[in-house]
């Protein structure tokens, strides 16, 4: 996954400058039909939510999720890539992290689920 320009920034200035990252209790994923690119925007499943993920402590510069995610979509597709946000909300939310999937899932119809299982999702600093 590519780590987002503001979680760049927000890192470096609280480990090198001392200043204060605000952490958040809860991080969310968007789905997507193609790279969503820096700002985590592009490419959207159209009109579907954003759903919650939990994750592991970190072992080795990496983050698994501790279990399983899903959320009903609301248009069809291919769903290839994934973004990290600190919130729900498209219009508030910071982009943190964005990957594609390991490959290409199908929503075949409105109302379809998409699970990620517990594992599935892996973020790394390495």
């Amino acid at each position: 996954m590519t780590i987002s320009n503001y979680l760049e920034d927000s890192l470096l200035n609280q480990v090198l400058r001392n200043t204060t990252f605000a952490s958040f209790a809860t991080v969310w994923a968007s789905l997507h039909t193609a790279d969503p690119g820096e700002t985590g925007t592009g490419s959207p499943l159209a009109s579907t939510p954003r759903f919650s993920v939990a994750f592991n402590a970190a072992v080795s510069a990496t983050c698994v999720n501790s279990a399983s995610a899903s959320v009903v979509c609301s248009a069809t597709g291919g769903v290839s890539h994934i973004g990290l946000w600190d919130g729900s909300s498209t219009a508030t939310a910071n982009h943190l992290w964005s990957g594609a999937l390991d490959a290409t899932k199908t929503v075949a119809n409105v109302g379809d689920t998409i699970t990620l299982a517990s594992g599935d999702l892996r973020v790394s600093l390495a």
